[in-house]
């Protein structure tokens, strides 16, 4: 008996180091320009082209984006519609090839999340909470007048009798009832949580993302834009394509850098 707990500890063991989670390195985007400025931590590379001023920098990543801090200027005599999901991300730097006279990537480009869509996706998905909410309350007002007339019923009985005593199927209803009424309170709390989890989606769409807008002379707008984040274990360089007119566009190299919790100081992925 002893063997068998003994080789039942080694396996639980076994299986706890094998289900060991990996921690994901931390990510830092480099400019490859060297004449940078930086504001509240945030590495800017600005260009001029054509009439349009862009700053860009890194701003940071989640579990699913890669995020930009992208401000653009126009300064020709043309109105200019800045569309952010026309903002493209190469994930390698890209080779000359002089037969197509153009540079070619061996990646697919990640064009930007469209900040409109994203809003449009979170407004339907709040309106099926709400219908989901009153349809649930709906259920429980339901449930709950069923069994009133048995609950005040079996309201005398004594709560401590401990003998052996049949029940109806209609008491074994009320019980059922209460722990109906029990999963509908907490599905009710469940959707209040995901409806408080999509209002704030909403609000930093709204008022952190760049938004199409149509840029006047003189005008700017900035905000941040948002890619399906890759495996930046793979590359070394992302290249961002900022159009600024029909087949002309604004680029930015930076160089991918990852930092270990083991080893903080190097970059052991492209060592």
């Amino acid at each position: 008996m002893k063997q068998l707990k003994s080789a039942t500890i080694y396996i639980l063991i076994i299986v706890f180091l094998a289900s060991c989670a990996t921690p994901n390195p931390a990510v830092r985007l480099n400019s490859k320009e060297s004449k940078t400025t930086w504001e509240n931590g945030k590495e800017f590379t600005s260009y001029y082209k054509d009439g349009f001023i862009v700053h860009c920098a890194y701003h940071g990543t989640t579990d699913a984006y890669l995020v930009f801090d992208i401000e653009m200027a126009n300064t020709t005599d043309t109105d200019f519609l800045l569309c952010p999901e026309k903002i493209v991300v190469f994930t390698d730097s890209g080779k000359w090839d002089p037969v197509i006279n153009q540079i070619v990537y061996s990646t697919f480009p990640i064009y930007a999340v469209d900040p409109e869509i994203e809003i449009l996706k979170n407004e339907l998905a709040q309106s099926q909470l709400e219908a989901d909410q009153k349809n649930l309350a709906t259920a429980s007002i339901a449930v709950a007048a069923m069994a009133l007339p048995v609950m005040v019923a079996t309201a005398s009985a004594d709560a401590k009798d401990t003998k052996q005593r049949a029940i109806t199927r209609t008491e074994l209803a009320v019980a059922a009832a209460g722990t109906t009424l029990n999963m509908n309170e907490f599905s009710q709390e469940m959707n209040n949580i995901r409806s408080e989890l999509l209002l704030n989606a909403t609000e930093a769409w709204i008022n952190n993302s760049l938004r199409k807008t149509t840029l006047s002379k003189n005008e700017a707008v900035r905000g941040l834009v948002y890619f399906k984040k890759p495996d930046l274990k793979k590359y070394r360089d992302l290249r961002i394509d900022v159009p600024i007119g029909e087949n002309n566009f604004i680029s930015f190299n930076y160089k991918v850098n990852l930092y270990y919790p083991s080893n903080p100081n190097v970059n052991p992925a492209y060592k």
